[in-house]
C-alpha cells in the first residue's frame, strides 16, 4: 500500500511540474526588500549570514527574550475554503509565523498585513502566476535574510529554503530561524543530504539561539537519520508534544520543530481539517545560559 501511495504521490509532482513556472532567477517577494523581486541567495558573496553582522539600520524592534510564540504549518497552498479563518486563529497570538507551501494570494496578504506582521516568501514556482514557497513572518522585521532553492529530482519543481534573524531583547543575542520544505519526489537520499546540508553550511556560521523548522518529508528511517546527524551537528534538539498531532506519512513524522540555546516553555499540536499537515505552536524564552 505505501509502494501505490509513493508511486501516486511521484505522479501527482510530475503532472503539478507540467502546470506551474519557475522563475530563472530565485529570490525573496515582501518586506525585507520591498516590492519586486531581490536575488537573496545565501551563498552570494555579500549576503552570507556571519556571526555578529551589525544590524540593519531600519532594525529597531526587538524579539522578546523572555517569551515569543512559534507557529509553523504547512499550510496546503491555503486550498481550503475556511483555511484562512484558521490561519488568522492561529496567527494572532504567534510573534512568528513560519509557513511551508505559502500560496501567495491577494487574501494571504492581507492577512498578514492586517496582523501587522513584517512577511517574506522565497519563491519556488508561480502557480497561475501566484507565488508560492516558504513563508515566515514576524512581529518585527528581520535584521537579516537569505534563501536558497533545490528542484525535486524527479519533477523538477524546486522546494526552497529560507533563513531570517531576529535580535533580541535585553540582550546582544540574535535568534536565526530557518524555514525548510525539504525535497520529497526521491528515493536515493543523496539529494535529501545535500540539502540539509547545504542549510546546515548557512546557519552553522550563528553560534546563538537557534530555530530549525518546517516540513522535512522525513519519511522513511534513512531521511530520519540523515536528519538527526546534521542537527546533533548543529547542537540543537527537538521540540516534544504531550499531545502530538503532527501528520506522519509512511509511518514517520514529517514536521519538526529542532531548537538550540532557548526553552520551550508550551508546546502545543492542533488537529485542523484545512491542510494535510497539523500546525505546531510553541512558545520559546532565552536559555539562561545563552
Amino acid at each position: 500500500m505505501a509502494k501505490i501511495t509513493l508511486f501516486h504521490i511521484i505522479a501527482t509532482g510530475l503532472l503539478l511540474a507540467a502546470c506551474v513556472r519557475i522563475p530563472e532567477q530565485h529570490g525573496t517577494a515582501g518586506n525585507y526588500n520591498g516590492p519586486g523581486a531581490s536575488n537573496t541567495e545565501c551563498f552570494s558573496e555579500d549576503t552570507i549570514l556571519a556571526y555578529r553582522t551589525p544590524a540593519a539600520v531600519q532594525q529597531i524592534g526587538r524579539l522578546n527574550s523572555q517569551g515569543f510564540r512559534v507557529l509553523n504549518w504547512n499550510s496546503y497552498k491555503g486550498s481550503s475554503k475556511i483555511w484562512q479563518e484558521d490561519l488568522e486563529r492561529l496567527s494572532s497570538l504567534s510573534d512568528l509565523v513560519v509557513l511551508q507551501e505559502g500560496y501567495l494570494t491577494d487574501d494571504l496578504q492581507d492577512l498578514l498585513n492586517k496582523e501587522q506582521y513584517n512577511w517574506d516568501i522565497a519563491k519556488a514556482f508561480a502557480y497561475n502566476d501566484i507565488y508560492a514557497g516558504v513563508l515566515t513572518a514576524s512581529r518585527i522585521k528581520p535584521d537579516f535574510l537569505c534563501s536558497f532553492r533545490v528542484p525535486e529530482p524527479l519533477s523538477g519543481i524546486p522546494k526552497t529554503v529560507l533563513v531570517t534573524r531576529y535580535p533580541l531583547s535585553g540582550t546582544d543575542e540574535y535568534l536565526v530561524i530557518a524555514n525548510i520544505h525539504m525535497i520529497n519526489f526521491a528515493l536515493d537520499p543523496s539529494a535529501y543530504r545535500a540539502q540539509l546540508e547545504k542549510t546546515a553550511e548557512v546557519i552553522s556560521q550563528h553560534r546563538g539561539p537557534l530555530i530549525i523548522t518546517g516540513d522535512f518529508n522525513s519519511w522513511n528511517t534513512e531521511r530520519m537519520k540523515i536528519l538527526a546527524d546534521i542537527i546533533q551537528e548543529l547542537g540543537a534538539q527537538e521540540v516534544v508534544f504531550d499531545t502530538d498531532h503532527r501528520a506522519t506519512f509512511m509511518g514517520q513524522q514529517v514536521d519538526h520543530i529542532f531548537y538550540r540555546k532557548l526553552v520551550p516553555l508550551e508546546a502545543l499540536t492542533e488537529k485542523v481539517r484545512t491542510s494535510d499537515h497539523n500546525p505546531m505552536l510553541v512558545t520559546f524564552r532565552l536559555a539562561d545560559d545563552a
